[in-house]
């Protein structure tokens, strides 16, 4: 769901001014976009799947971690990190350079991303293109949420002795320590990137706070009608984001005493799609872009629904093949070899 809001967000790329070929300008007109009634809240905040997927890690994270693989080396952490990421990232910022180098040579104009240097190139290879060197968006720009993520990522591990003895005690208090320094005005002020890590070691931490809460809780009912009325009070005032994020995370926990076994394979199979989702969608709108381009094809296409489900319907099936062909196989050859 996370995945599939940022993919849904993004459909407003095929148009101007993100489109070169496109003559319908989008942002002013967002209602005209497939579905609008029925997905406007994914159209206008799906951006905010990016967030939730930080307090989902952070559960997860804890998950095997704390629970399932407890006392993995340093060693075996980083390369499982670096073979569950780094492979995709590279095919696909391979994929959209070549696509852009085909985009500027015959338009003589990028597509989506306008800033696509050799600068810009380098900090995406180095997989650090959201630490704040980058001046705008560029190449496969969705991994900088995921470059930020490997610092904390990194911070979690140096952590894990600590939450292991004092559980949720010690992740309060981190989480409790990065509200402190947010609060004084230490991180800065969004857009920052510095901002951006205190805002996904906050949501990471919460997703650990909530995976204690899961634990520790024997009657999951409880985590459901807690979960409810803290998603509640999210939206009292001013939207409350780092409450909303774990608090929806924390709903979906509890309601896991309703998911029968034989539902749990559906869940797993486009649990296993979501990184490809996350960064195949810019590559494969990007070529759709220049075909349809070079087809002379009028953009008012992307505004049919047929053209929408095929879309959303391709990128499922593309994101499958990706997973069972190249990332599955991939990152078991890695950790077999550094093994």
């Amino acid at each position: 769901m996370a995945a599939m809001s940022v993919i849904l967000w993004h459909y407003q790329t095929f148009f101007k001014p993100f489109s070169s070929f496109s003559s319908i300008e989008i942002t002013s007109n967002k209602l005209i976009q497939p579905f609008y009634s029925f997905l406007e809240i994914f159209y206008n905040h799906g951006h905010l799947g990016v967030p939730l997927f930080w307090s989902i890690s952070g559960f997860v994270f804890a998950h095997v971690y704390l629970e399932e693989k407890k006392g993995t080396s340093g060693k075996e952490f980083f390369i499982n990190r670096f073979a569950r990421l780094y492979p995709l990232h590279f095919a696909t910022l391979m994929m959209v350079a070549f696509l852009q180098i085909i985009s500027f040579k015959f338009t003589e104009n990028f597509q989506i991303y306008n800033i696509n240097d050799l600068y810009h190139f380098l900090l995406h290879l180095f997989f650090i293109s959201g630490w704040g060197f980058q001046e705008g968006s560029s190449f496969n720009n969705p991994i900088w949420s995921v470059s930020v993520e490997l610092v904390i990522y990194a911070f979690f591990f140096i952590s894990i002795f600590y939450l292991d003895k004092y559980k949720i005690k010690f992740a309060v208090s981190v989480y409790i320590l990065l509200l402190i320094i947010d609060k004084f005005g230490i991180s800065g002020n969004y857009p920052e990137p510095k901002t951006f890590f205190f805002d996904c070691a906050k949501l990471f931490f919460s997703g650990i706070i909530v995976f204690f809460l899961y634990q520790n809780f024997k009657k999951k009912l409880y985590l459901i009608a807690i979960s409810i009325l803290l998603i509640s009070l999210s939206f009292v005032g001013n939207f409350k984001a780092f409450l909303f994020f774990p608090s929806v995370l924390l709903l979906f926990a509890g309601l896991e005493i309703f998911i029968y076994q034989r539902l749990k394979k559906p869940f797993q199979f486009f649990g296993n799609l979501t990184y490809a989702l996350y960064l195949l969608h810019i590559p494969v709108q990007v070529l759709i872009i220049l075909i349809f381009g070079y087809l002379n094809f009028s953009s008012t296409i992307f505004l049919s629904n047929y053209i929408f489900i095929f879309y959303i319907l391709l990128m499922i099936l593309l994101s499958f093949l990706c997973f069972e062909f190249y990332e599955k196989p991939l990152n078991k050859k890695i950790r077999s070899f550094f093994s």
